[in-house]
This record gives structure tokens, C-alpha cells and sequence, in this order.
């Protein structure tokens, strides 16, 4: 199974810090935030990842290749579509899976490999997508993208404004290669930029199955999906490296 990382976005809750730099090359304290999503495929036994730019490609691309560093073979894919949505980088992903499942993950989620390993080992035959569901309540969680399971783990609703929800996102998904079926149909319909969460909304109004991956006890750093939460991850993973300096 391959991995694919969205890295195509513009940052635009990072400004200034991401005027000149896309978001994905932010130091978090001291190395790219893309570098922690790469290590966590590599991690968790991925042998290929396909990393779909848009945005100041430039920059990132000569970063990226030297694959050398990660002991993993890396592919920068180009998405001339990027400025109609997160939903269009899946699209620019299509050759490089070939047809089969595939793990996606966004470039500003700090993640672990384990994360992943339910998404390798279980026989998933529908769309997953990975869920905190841990309470998350307060003003620092508005804005995250919160999800509605039915009792038996398969999302119901998704979106930034629901008042009730079981779970947050964690913008880890698996989906199967159907998935490209939908996306032709929303971009041909759709003239407005369409995300990877208007995608899932999709999917559950077309029956098509997407359920629910409880990543709960798996060490999780917010994803850097705004100023504050950007300072917070930087904040803690500061005292996380300070903590493994002290142990060694």
C-alpha cells in the first residue's frame, strides 16, 4: 500500500510566517512540519509516498527529493489544480496508487507511526477515516473538523460547525480506489474549491461507506490548523525534545 501527503496548501492561518514559505516547510521548532508526517509512513513500513505539491512548489520540491535522508522512496506529484481544493490533490494522486487502497495524510498533521498501523493490519473494505474521540471541548477546539458516529463507528455527519459531535478529525484517512469515482463527479459538478472533507461529506450522502478509525491512545499533536494551535505544537514539541535529550 502506498502513502500519499497533501502538502498543496496555501497557510494562510500561518501568515505572515507563510507569505513567502508554504505552510509544510514551518519549522516545528527546529525541522520542517512535512518531515514528521514523511517519518511517520517510513515508521510504520511504507515503502513509497507520493507527496502532492502546489503551492510554492518550488521550494519544497529540491527539499524533497533528496529522498536519502528519510531511507524512503519519495515522488512529488504536481497539482496544477491546487487552488480548487485539498479534494484536487487526491485527484493529482491517481496515477502514482495505481488503482489500489491508499493512506492519505495532511502535511500539517504531526502524527506517530502508529497511528497508521490499524489502517495496515485490519481488513478495511469501505473509506476510514482516523478520529480522536477524546472529549474536546472549549474555545481552542473551534474550527477543528468534529465527526457524528452511529453506534457502530461509521460517520454519520462531519463538518467545522456541528453543536454534537463524538470525535475529532485527525486528517488520516484510507480510502479505496472508488474514492477517484466520486472526486470525477464532484469536479465536474462543482465550479467552487472542494476539500477532502467536503469530499467524505459526499461519500456519506452517496451511501458509499466511511467509517471511523479511534486513534484515541495514540500520542497525537494537534495539527497546525491555526496560529494557536501552530505556537502550541511548537511549544510542545520543544518539551518533548528536551525531555529526550534529559533521557539521553
Amino acid at each position: 500500500m502506498k502513502g500519499v501527503i497533501l502538502a498543496t496548501g496555501l497557510g494562510q492561518y500561518l501568515v505572515p510566517l507563510s507569505t513567502c514559505l508554504p505552510h509544510p516547510s514551518a519549522f516545528v521548532p527546529e525541522r520542517p512540519l512535512i518531515d514528521y508526517a514523511i517519518e511517520a509512513f517510513m515508521n510504520a513500513g511504507f515503502e513509497e509516498i507520493g507527496i502532492v505539491l502546489g503551492y510554492n512548489e518550488g521550494i519544497l520540491r529540491p527539499y524533497l527529493q533528496d529522498s536519502a535522508r528519510y531511507g524512503i522512496a519519495i515522488y512529488c506529484l504536481h497539482n496544477p489544480w491546487h487552488m480548487r481544493g485539498s479534494a484536487t490533490s487526491l485527484f493529482a494522486a491517481r496515477p502514482f496508487v495505481e488503482g489500489e487502497p491508499f493512506v492519505v495524510a495532511m502535511a500539517d498533521r504531526l502524527l506517530p507511526a502508529h497511528l497508521l498501523f490499524p489502517l495496515l493490519v485490519s481488513p478495511w473494505h469501505a473509506h476510514v477515516m482516523c478520529v480522536n474521540r477524546r472529549n474536546k471541548t472549549g474555545a481552542r477546539w473551534q474550527g477543528t473538523v468534529k465527526v457524528w458516529l452511529d453506534k457502530h463507528g461509521k460517520v454519520q455527519r462531519i463538518g467545522k460547525r456541528l453543536k454534537h459531535w463524538h470525535a475529532v478529525d485527525t486528517g488520516v484517512f484510507l480510502f479505496q480506489s472508488r474514492i477517484f469515482h466520486h472526486l470525477s463527479y464532484l469536479l465536474r459538478r462543482w465550479e467552487e474549491p472542494c476539500s477532502v472533507i467536503q469530499l467524505a461529506q459526499h461519500l456519506i450522502a452517496s451511501g458509499d461507506e466511511l467509517w471511523a478509525c479511534d486513534v484515541s491512545n495514540s500520542f497525537l499533536l494537534d495539527n497546525a490548523d491555526n496560529w494557536n494551535h501552530f505556537r502550541y505544537v511548537q511549544q510542545m514539541l520543544s518539551i518533548r525534545l528536551a525531555q529526550e535529550e534529559l533521557i539521553a
